[in-house]
C-alpha cells in the first residue's frame, strides 16, 4: 500500500502524544509527514493550497494554537481536503457552528477531533462490555482528571477535561441538567481556570460527578462507572506527556445473589493518538461507518463544558447560566 502523504499545519505545536504517533508511522514508512510550520492566520492559505495542489497530499493535519484553529478547519473542509484536528474542541461554540456549518456544505467532507482518550484500550474495552448489557444499566459515573498545570494554547478544561467529557458522553449519552463551580481566582478567559466542579444528569436519570483540575500534584485520570449489576472503572491513561499511571480496566458484576470476583486488566502500551490517526487514514481510504471525533462530537463536547462554566453563579453572567 502506497505511503499516506500529510501537511502537518503547526508542526512545532503538536503535543507529544500526536508526535510520537506521526514518527512511529513515518519510521513504519506507511506515513510521509510534511511539516509546514506557516503562520497561523489567513495568509498561511495560499501556502497550504500551493502544497496540497503540487504535492499532491492525501490529507491535513491542523496542529496550530486553539485561538486560530476554527478558520484552518473551515478553510480546509471548504476545500474538500481530509482533516484531522489534534485539538479536541475549538474555542467557542459559536465557531463550532460555523464549522459544521461549512462541513454540511461540502458533500463528503471528512473531518476528525482529536478525542484520543477514547481511542485507548481501557475505554475500547470498557464501552464493550457495558453495551454487551450484561452490567445492566447505568446509573452513576464519576470522572476525575488532572495536572499540576496547564499553558494557554492548552487549557485544563479544553484539553484533558474534554477528553474526560467525550468519554462520559460515549457511556451515558448527553447530559439534560447540569450545575457547575469554578475557582474564585480565574480570569475572564474560559479555560482559566484552575478547578472545576460539576454535577450532571441524563436524560435517563444516570447521575454524574467530575473533578476537572490544574493542581492536581499527582496526574490523574479516573472514571468509575456504576451499573445496576456491576461496576467498570478506568485507571489511569498511558500518556508520553503525564504519568497517569499504568492504564487499566477494573470490572466486576452480579451473578443475581452476590458480586462475581473483581478481574483488573492492565495495558502496557496502548498508544490513543496513533489509533486515533490510524482511524483517521482508513477513514479517508475507505469511507464508512460512523468518525469517532466527529464534529458532532466535539460540539457535544464543548457545548457540556461551556454549560458547566456557564453555570457558576458567581462568575457567569445571568443572561449565560441558560446555554443549552
Amino acid at each position: 500500500m502506497s505511503q499516506f502523504r500529510i501537511a502537518v499545519i503547526g508542526a512545532e505545536q503538536l503535543d507529544p502524544e500526536h508526535h510520537s504517533a506521526l514518527n512511529g508511522l513515518s519510521e513504519a514508512g506507511s506515513v510521509a509527514a510534511f511539516a509546514l510550520d506557516i503562520p497561523n492566520d489567513e495568509t498561511g492559505f495560499s501556502s497550504l493550497s500551493a502544497t496540497m495542489q503540487n504535492e499532491q497530499l492525501d490529507a491535513v493535519i491542523l496542529a496550530i494554537a486553539r485561538p486560530d484553529i476554527a478558520k484552518w478547519v473551515q478553510f480546509c473542509v471548504e476545500n474538500a481536503w481530509p482533516t484531522y484536528v489534534t485539538h479536541a474542541v475549538p474555542e467557542t461554540i459559536e465557531e463550532m457552528i460555523e464549522i459544521r456549518r461549512a462541513e454540511q456544505m461540502t458533500p463528503g467532507s471528512i473531518l476528525q477531533f482529536g478525542f484520543t482518550a477514547r481511542h485507548h484500550d481501557s475505554f475500547v474495552n470498557a464501552l464493550a462490555k457495558a453495551d454487551s448489557g450484561e452490567y445492566g444499566r447505568l446509573m452513576t459515573l464519576r470522572g476525575v482528571c488532572g495536572t499540576a498545570g496547564s499553558d494557554a494554547d492548552r487549557p485544563i478544561v479544553f484539553d484533558l477535561g474534554a477528553q474526560m467529557v467525550d468519554v462520559m458522553q460515549a457511556f451515558a449519552g448527553p447530559f439534560q441538567d447540569i450545575t457547575g463551580f469554578g475557582d474564585l481566582d480565574r480570569t475572564e478567559k474560559p479555560g482559566s481556570e484552575t478547578n472545576v466542579f460539576a454535577t450532571l444528569r441524563t436524560h435517563t436519570g444516570a447521575i454524574a460527578n467530575l473533578h476537572i483540575s490544574a493542581s492536581q500534584w499527582r496526574p490523574t485520570f479516573r472514571l468509575e462507572l456504576g451499573f445496576e449489576r456491576g461496576y467498570l472503572w478506568l485507571e489511569g491513561l498511558s500518556s508520553h506527556q503525564n504519568y497517569f499511571g499504568q492504564e487499566a480496566l477494573i470490572y466486576a458484576r452480579t451473578d443475581g445473589s452476590g458480586t462475581q470476583h473483581e478481574t483488573v486488566d492492565r495495558f502496557e502500551h496502548s498508544d490513543g493518538a496513533l489509533a486515533s490517526i490510524t482511524a483517521f487514514i482508513d477513514r479517508v481510504r475507505t469511507p464508512s461507518g460512523p468518525i469517532v471525533g466527529s464534529s458532532q462530537d466535539a460540539f457535544d463536547t464543548l457545548n457540556t463544558l461551556q454549560r458547566i462554566l456557564a453555570a457558576d453563579p458567581i462568575h457567569a453572567p445571568f443572561q449565560e447560566r441558560h446555554v443549552s
